[in-house]
């Protein structure tokens, strides 16, 4: 399931719809996929809405006369800056670098690395799921912590990010703070 977040001091400040504020955010976090396949298969975007979105400057749209591509608009610098965080990796760094690097196998006694991956496509794809929303991230690195620091990790940085690992260790901590 692909969840966000809405900000409703945002629709309130900027009188958006959330309906706009979904192809603000798929456009900032640029998840073109997402945008056509909301288009195609939910409500779409109406022409309204993002001519609304350009003529108040809150958008640029970059198609030629006569051409309307949903990934041909940009935000404004202001709106982003205001909406969402412009640093896209500033979360997923932080997340990378307080990542285990090497797991000991207690059977054979070898070490392996955690941080086998792609590490640019991680932190893309870490600011798509998580790196956007502040409490997310926090929630992600305070469930690191937990599972650090209680020998939890036994997955590579790539898995714990695709399975949202985070979530059962945040249950795991309630479960064992309420004893």
């Amino acid at each position: 399931m692909n969840t966000i977040q809405i900000n409703l001091d945002a629709l309130a400040r900027y009188n958006i719809t959330p309906n706009q504020y979904v192809f603000l955010f798929l456009t900032h976090t640029r998840q073109y996929a997402a945008m056509y396949k909301f288009g195609h298969e939910g409500p779409s975007f109406s022409a309204e809405e993002i001519g609304n979105l350009v003529d108040r400057g809150l958008i640029l749209n970059l198609n030629k006369a006569g051409y309307y591509y949903m990934d041909f608009f940009v935000l404004t610098d202001e709106v982003g800056k205001d909406l969402f965080d412009l640093d896209r990796e500033k979360a997923a760094m932080e997340f990378w670098n307080a990542y285990p690097i090497l797991l000991r196998d207690s059977k054979t006694g070898e070490n392996y690395s955690l941080l086998n991956t792609d590490k640019q496509q991680l932190l893309k794809d870490y600011y798509t799921q998580v790196g956007h929303s502040e409490h997310k991230h926090r929630r992600v690195m305070e469930a690191l912590d937990y599972a650090i620091e209680n020998n939890l990790i036994d997955m590579t940085i790539r898995q714990w990010l695709d399975s949202e690992q985070w979530t059962c260790i945040l249950e795991l901590k309630e479960l064992h703070e309420m004893r």
